[in-house]
C-alpha cells in the first residue's frame, strides 16, 4: 500500500499567498496613519517634557536655563525651525549659545521626516528664570505633519513658564506656517 504524503499543493499555497497579499494591502494604509499619529504624539511629549525639565532645572539650580532649537546638538539655531531637535542648557550669563559642553543638560533629536515644528515669530527660544517664569511673551510651537503638512496641534508656553499642548481634532486643517 502506498502512503499518501500530507501537505499543501502549489495551488493551495498560491491561494494563501494571494489572500495574505490582499489583507496586507488593506491593512498597511491604516497602519501607516497609526504610526504617524504615534510620532506626532511623541513630538508633543518630547517638547513638553523638555520644557518642563528646563523649568524645574532653573528653579532647582537657581540659575537661568534656556531651551532653543538646534540642528547639531551643540549650538542654538537663530531661526524658528525646531524639527531638527532642541537643546536644554544652563544659561547663567543669558547668552545666545551654550557656554561649554557641560552646560548642556539635555539634547533632543528631531521627530524625523514628515513632522514640522516651528515657533512663532519674534521668539525662537525659551529662557526660564530661577523663579520658573519665562519672561517676554508667550511662545507657540506649531506641530504639522503629513505630505501637505496639516496642523496637528501646538505646544504653548505662557509667561509663567507653564507648557501645555493643544491637539487639533480636525485632521484636514492646513498648517498655518510655511514649512
Amino acid at each position: 500500500m502506498r502512503q499518501r504524503l500530507r501537505g499543501f499543493t502549489i495551488t493551495e499555497l498560491m491561494i494563501c499567498l494571494a489572500l495574505l497579499a490582499i489583507l496586507l494591502g488593506l491593512a498597511l494604509p491604516g497602519f501607516a496613519s497609526i504610526v504617524e499619529r504615534v510620532r506626532i504624539i511623541n513630538s508633543f511629549h518630547a517638547l513638553t517634557a523638555s520644557l518642563m525639565s528646563a523649568r524645574m532645572a532653573a528653579i532647582a539650580r537657581g540659575a537661568p536655563v534656556t531651551v532653543c532649537p538646534s540642528a547639531d546638538g551643540r549650538h542654538c539655531r537663530t531661526d524658528l525651525v525646531w524639527d531638527e531637535g532642541w537643546l536644554v542648557y544652563l544659561d547663567p550669563g543669558r547668552e545666545g549659545q551654550p557656554g561649554h559642553a557641560d552646560a548642556i543638560l539635555r539634547h533632543e533629536s528631531g521627530p524625523g521626516r514628515g513632522i514640522v515644528i516651528r515657533s512663532t515669530q519674534g521668539r525662537h527660544r525659551v529662557r526660564y528664570q530661577p523663579s520658573g517664569w519665562s519672561g517676554g511673551n508667550n511662545l507657540t510651537l506649531r506641530v504639522c505633519a503629513g505630505p501637505l503638512p496639516r496642523h496637528a496641534g501646538d505646544v504653548i508656553v505662557n509667561l509663567a513658564g507653564r507648557p501645555r499642548s493643544r491637539h487639533i481634532k480636525a485632521p484636514d486643517t492646513p498648517c498655518p506656517i510655511a514649512p
